[in-house]
């Protein structure tokens, strides 16, 4: 409001009172016009701001603006036909309910912004009431109106405006950090699912051969080659193999489930994973540097983010408690007229708080600790998260070596075990039960080579979490070179 649009309103005040109900009228609509107003709905500026935090670490891509307008009584569509890593992250980001209803704190903080920029309501009234004459020939009635205004809201204002602005922005942290956990939990449970779909198929070549050899069995007890207690052990073994089938199923569905709630569908999942999956790893990449890892993970974990927000918070409320120490002062204009009609106004200091008791040294000191507290938590997080990274890394270096020792070493001698016992069994020179503890030696191995590229998987995901970044975000940042070992390709089984 200009001071034009100022004077045009006070000429509008042409109602049939006292001259001093437009002083004070024309005081309000100064006092109103210089005001801050801000928004009380979230910022698109800001909106992006929080998008681009996790497209600066993930992949996939977080739309707070798309979030804010989800109904949550609204179902998306299910997905259906192949469903792979990267729409099963993106679909989390978009539909996940937790994620939805988070997002609810944007508005919640942008209005707690605008609060923080309004200034203390003026407060209008009277230091004498209203008095009529009653003696012969008295005159009109007397007036008397005042209003008055703090004046240290001004003062404080602006800083508190700045501690809300950074609230706000650490709300967008959180959203962004939980958006950020949300990709890790999508991509755990699904490489989990893709565990269940090669366990499975491993159980059926294991039940496969079970069967054959039971077939085998048979065929020779009839003509008193082995004895019926073999016939049963192979049996046992075969049925073993289709109740893991059975277990493996199942698992694989609840955590089909799971992974239908975490992508905001509520329904049964329509869609399969792709034919590759069951494909194990061909080559793993190079590990990155300890070092290069731990300043990213400073750089790019969220969570220190915060934490850095909240020291900027506690040095602005030392400063807001300096400011505290200004005795609080009300100043207000005052318009009289007496009987004669004679009207008179003016400022005045209308009171002044005395700091007798409480000066404000006490805040000061509490808001000098907590800034200290704040110091101390920022150090002691940032020792933590190079910790993290430190632990997540040997890990997936553990992880790593068993994944290869498996592929490269137990699983090529344990086939040739197997062909031998085959071979031994065919000539006559070994029983049925040292085939099939051979057997069974073979599938634990290959069972422990499945656990042993899970664990991998686990250990990655969580080198991600440590950093703050997932894997192909440290590849562009320089952590991690791209380069890779290439795999032996491991023969089938017998």
């Amino acid at each position: 409001m200009t001071r034009a649009d100022i004077r045009k309103n006070c000429r509008g005040l042409r109602l049939k009172r006292p001259a001093p109900w437009r002083m004070v009228a024309c005081g309000l609509a100064l006092i109103s016009s210089c005001a801050p107003v801000l928004s009380p709905h979230p910022d698109a500026e800001h909106l992006k701001q929080i998008d681009a935090l996790v497209a600066e670490r993930a992949t996939a891509r977080l739309n707070a603006s798309v979030l804010l307008a989800t109904d949550p009584k609204d179902d998306p569509e299910p997905p259906a036909g192949e469903l792979h890593l990267d729409d099963a992250v993106q679909r989390s980001l978009s539909h996940n309910l937790s994620l939805v209803a988070s997002a609810e704190t944007l508005p919640i903080a942008q209005a707690q912004l605008a609060q923080a920029g309004l200034w203390q309501n003026p407060n209008f009234g009277q230091s004498s009431g209203f008095f009529y004459a009653i003696s012969p020939g008295g005159g009109a009635t007397t007036l008397d109106f005042l209003v008055t205004q703090t004046i240290n809201t001004f003062i404080t204002q602006p800083t508190k405006v700045g501690v809300a602005t950074a609230q706000r922005f650490q709300a967008g942290i959180d959203l962004a950090n939980q958006g950020f956990t949300l990709s890790q939990q999508a991509e755990s449970k699904y490489q989990e699912m893709v565990h269940d779909i090669r366990n499975r198929r491993l159980a059926e070549r294991a039940a496969e051969t079970y069967h054959r050899a039971v077939v085998a069995a048979e065929a020779q007890v009839k003509v008193g080659f082995i004895s019926t207690a073999d016939v049963n052990r192979a049996r046992i073994q075969y049925e073993d193999a289709q109740r893991q089938i059975r277990h493996l199923q199942t698992q694989y569905e609840r955590a089909a489930r799971e992974m239908n709630w975490i992508m905001g569908v509520r329904s049964a999942p329509l869609w399969r994973l792709p034919d590759s999956v069951s494909e194990p790893p061909r080559q793993l990449p190079a590990l990155p540097e300890q070092q290069a890892l731990e300043a990213l993970a400073v750089r790019y974990r969220l969570d220190l983010m915060r934490a850095g927000y909240d020291q900027r918070i506690a040095a602005a409320n030392i400063h807001l408690a300096d400011l505290g120490i200004i005795p609080q002062i009300t100043l207000g204009y005052d318009v009289n007229r007496d009987q004669n009609k004679h009207v008179f106004g003016g400022p005045q200091v209308s009171s002044i708080t005395l700091p007798i008791f409480d000066q404000g040294l006490v805040a000061l000191e509490a808001a000098k600790d907590q800034a200290k507290l704040a110091e101390k938590k920022y150090a002691a997080l940032e020792g933590q998260v190079r910790q993290d990274v430190r632990t997540a890394l040997a890990s997936l270096r553990i992880a790593q070596e068993d994944v290869q020792f498996y592929r490269d070493r137990l699983i090529p001698q344990e086939e040739e075990n197997v062909q031998l016992a085959q071979r031994s069994f065919q000539l006559g020179n070994s029983d049925l039960d040292n085939l099939l503890n051979t057997l069974r030696e073979y599938y634990t191995v290959l069972q422990g080579y499945e656990d042993a590229i899970q664990a991998y998987h686990d250990a990655r995901v969580s080198l991600e979490q440590a950093t703050g970044l997932v894997w192909d975000r440290m590849v562009t940042y320089g952590a991690a070179p791209p380069s890779t070992r290439p795999a032996t390709t491991r023969p089938s089984a017998q």
